[in-house]
């Protein structure tokens, strides 16, 4: 997958029933169905993820464009760390 694929990607994964979404910053899920019992969507993701190949080296833009399109899960920042 290239880096002119990102938005396709994450689009094709949702248009199959992923319910694809960044994890803060620090990553994304894609697995997980909308609708956990649509056994069907299963099937689908798993197509699209093939399909577009390889992109552990786009992570952080596929990162960027669900925080774009808003399909984020803010990891709330814990007192006295520096995890964030």
């Amino acid at each position: 997958m290239t880096k002119d694929e990102v938005n396709a990607f994450v689009i094709a994964m949702i248009e199959a029933g992923s319910n694809i979404q960044a994890i803060g910053t620090i990553g994304y899920v894609l697995a997980e169905p909308v609708d956990p019992t649509d056994k069907e969507a299963y099937r689908r993701i798993a197509l699209v993820s093939s399909a577009f190949g390889e992109r552990d080296h786009l992570k952080e833009d596929i990162i960027a464009y669900l925080h774009e399109i808003g399909r984020v899960i803010e990891i709330p920042e814990e007192p006295g760390t520096d995890l964030m």
